[in-house]
This record gives C-alpha cells, structure tokens and sequence, in this order.
C-alpha cells in the first residue's frame, strides 16, 4: 500500500480518480470474456529501410468500406491518421514505416484471428503496389529512431519536447497486444498479475533482436531499450511493486512526470510530475486519463474499453501470429492458479524474482533460467487449462507456444541466428508476410 503523503486533499484526490476509474468496469467479470487485438506492423522497402506508410492510405480506401480519420499535426495542419471500418482499424503510429492494426471486440480468439488476418492480407496487398514488405518482426530492422522517422501528430511533437531523444525510440517499435475484458472485482488483481507474468510473455515471444542494421544485446529490443526510459519511474514493464487498491496505482502514477497535458486545444509538453497539476486542479478525470496514457506499463487496466492492455509481446511470425494473443488469454483465464502457483514456488520475494527473470528474459528470451525447474512448462499448460475452459476450442492456438518450448527458441533466438548466417537479406526473407 502506498503510504499517505500528508496532503489530506491530495489523498482525496487519489481516492475520487480512483472511484470514478473503477465505475467505468462493470461490476463483475463477464461470463464469457470478449478480446480484441492492437497489431503493430514495420512496412519496409526492398533493402529494408522504413518507409512512410502514410502512402498507402489511397490504396486502402479504394474498396470503400473505410472511413479516414484526421489528426492535428502542426498549428492548422491537419492530416489522415487512420481508417475506421466495422471488423478492424487501421492507425498510424509513431514512426511512419509502423501501421497498427486493431481488431472490434470479439468473443473468441478465432474470430479475432481472422479479423486481423484479413487486415493484413489487405496490408501486404497495398504495399505491394509500391515495393514494400510488411514484416512480422517487433522493431523496424534497418531504419534507426530519428526525428525523421516521427509521424508529425502534435502530441508526438510535445512528448518529444518533453522526453527528448529517447521518445524517438517508439518510432521504430511494433508489438502485438491483448485486450481482454474484466470485471471491477477484480480490476486490482488483473493489473498487479498483468505485471507479475510480463516476463513470460516476453520469454516466449520476444521477436527484436535485430535494429539499426545490427544485432542488440537483447532478444526483445523493444523492451529493453524501453526499459531504460525514464526507468526510475518504472513507466515500462512491470510495475515497481503490487499494489493493494486502485487508488495506491492513481497515486503511484501521480508521481510520475507529467510529459504533456491539453491546454485550449493544443497539446504541450509539462515535464513535472502529475502530482503537481491535481494539487493545483483537484481530481481532474481527464487530466489523469490522458497523463495515464502515456505511462507504459506491461499491463495497463483500460476505462474505456473495459479491459486489460496486455503489452509486452513484440510482433511475431506471421505463421504463428495468434500465439501472443492464445497465451495472453490462456494466462488471463488460469489467473487464480497461476499466481497461486508462482507464489507458492517463489515464496514471498516472488516479486523481486520475477522482476529478475524479466531483465533476463529480456535479454535471453528462453534462454534465460527458469525461475524454478519447469517453470515455464506449468504456466503453459495451466494457461491452455484456461483456454479450454472456454469451451471455444482456443487451446489449439497454443500449438506455436509448445514448439517454441520444445525448441527452447524464442521467435528471436531463430531471428538472430538467420541475421548472422545471412545478414540483413536473410532477416528480411524469415520476416516479411506472406499471406
């Protein structure tokens, strides 16, 4: 728990975001629970290097069952940012050679999987035209992070003046992520066990290892750098510590640095820490949503959607491309027991260990040592006890995760070793879609 900061107003503050957040989740888990996908994609030209996406646009609306979406750049500048259709979304993200694609809420992974698949045959199809690849890989594998690079949105243009340099390294990431609805009962769980199992989604889907034309000193680049951000505010990852209720998160969160805030319709950057503003404001609900957004957090409970953001998994292979979304699931129906069985072999620094084993699996994907023997078989098969409890034959979808167990390879450790052998040609050729 979070101790009080002596500031009785600032302590009601917390406690009234805290109140209002939780309202926003319905008052018990579903019966069923609902997913949706957020799948980042680095579009390359025939070398390699990233282009700008923004291209394909023209292309992507000539069916016509897309709308586009306008987003502000610079003072009076206003640009396409996105496409919005019934079944999935297109979206831009930071860098310009990186589309997101995101999936309506569906219930069942299958039905997800064949959204997301279909949005991304379309995808290839259009960079086609120009010569371009879409590539199943977690960060852009030539292009470095330069300004240039930078979609020109204007909150970009602010979080860049409030971060600097290291925001720049979103504009070369791609991650595949997880929305999966829960109930506010168990809301606090949910996002203190979001964290507790980041590092094995990232030991088994760690897919980066490869930027800047280069080998990294990690399997999941795009978590290690990110990591290294603003990493005394444990913005990135797990989170510092469980907390006990949402309200220890609000004021856990409020002393992070506030990097940009809305001020008569522009956004500008702030660079102190959010305390500060809800000293002067009081409980200012979209001020805390906004500032929120922008902290990363492997598991991010969201209000407007009723879910669980689950974060850390870099893109993967396009050949198993469902296995983040089936292990992410299967770990969220198995909660109960997997966290009672991750305590009970760690005992009570289980935290602190986990916390190690992300650093490694980070830098080793499934190379890195088990925090116990076996450690990593029993999570899987609980996670596919989960599935099948379901009752929706998602188990099936686990199939990538078992290889990968059998092989002891990450999607990285085989990336890295076809870099070396082949260079950049080779990575390429393992990594562009092929529907």
């Amino acid at each position: 728990m979070i101790a009080p900061t002596q500031d009785a107003a600032l302590d009601t503050t917390y406690e009234q975001l805290a109140t209002r957040f939780m309202a926003a989740f319905p008052a018990h888990r579903p019966a069923l629970r609902t997913v949706g996908r957020e799948g980042e994609f680095p579009i390359v030209g025939a070398r390699g290097e990233a282009v700008d996406a923004r291209r394909l646009w023209n292309v992507l609306l000539e069916k016509g069952d897309l709308d586009p979406e306008y987003g502000a750049g610079r003072p009076g500048e206003k640009f396409i940012v996105g496409l919005a259709g019934e079944e999935y979304s297109y979206a831009l993200e930071v860098g310009l050679g990186t589309i997101e694609i995101n999936t309506r809420p569906c219930k069942d992974l299958h039905a997800v999987t064949a959204s997301m698949a279909r949005a991304v045959v379309r995808l290839v199809h259009a960079a086609a035209r120009f010569g371009w690849r879409v590539l199943g890989y977690g960060v852009q594998p030539l292009s470095p992070a330069t300004l240039g690079l930078m979609a020109p949105k204007q909150r970009y243009l602010s979080l860049y003046r409030a971060m600097g340099e290291p925001w720049l390294w979103y504009t070369v990431t791609a991650s595949d992520q997880l929305h999966v609805a829960i109930g506010r009962d168990e809301l606090v769980f949910m996002l203190n066990y979001g964290s507790l199992v980041t590092p094995i989604i990232i030991a088994l889907c760690a897919n980066s290892p490869v930027y800047a034309g280069k080998v990294s000193p990690y399997c999941s680049a795009r978590e290690g750098v990110m990591g290294a951000i603003l990493a005394n505010e444990h913005r990135h990852g797990m989170l510092a510590h469980p907390v006990e209720r949402f309200a220890d998160f609000v004021a856990m969160s409020a002393q992070a640095t506030h990097l940009i805030m809305r001020d008569a319709g522009q956004v500008i950057p702030v660079a102190r820490p959010f305390a500060g503003y809800l000293r002067e404001h009081g409980p200012d609900y979209d001020a805390f949503l906004f500032h929120e957004h922008y902290i990363w957090n492997s598991a991010r409970v969201r209000a407007a959607y009723g879910t669980i953001e689950v974060r850390p998994a870099c893109q993967q292979p396009w050949g198993e491309h469902w296995a983040v979304s089936a292990l992410i699931l299967g770990l969220i129906e198995a909660a109960q027991e997997i966290h009672a069985y991750i305590v009970a072999e760690l005992g009570g620094e289980y935290w602190s260990r986990m916390q190690t084993y992300h650093q490694q699996a980070i830098r080793y994907g499934l190379a890195a040592p088990q925090p116990t023997p076996g450690f990593l078989r029993t999570v899987a098969g609980l996670a596919e006890q989960g599935l099948t409890r379901r009752e929706r034959g998602e188990e099936t979808l686990l199939a990538p995760i078992w290889q990968r167990l059998e092989r002891g390879l990450a999607p990285a450790q085989r990336a890295r070793a076809v870099f070396q052998a082949d260079g950049l040609p080779g990575l390429l050729a393992l990594t562009t879609i092929r529907p």
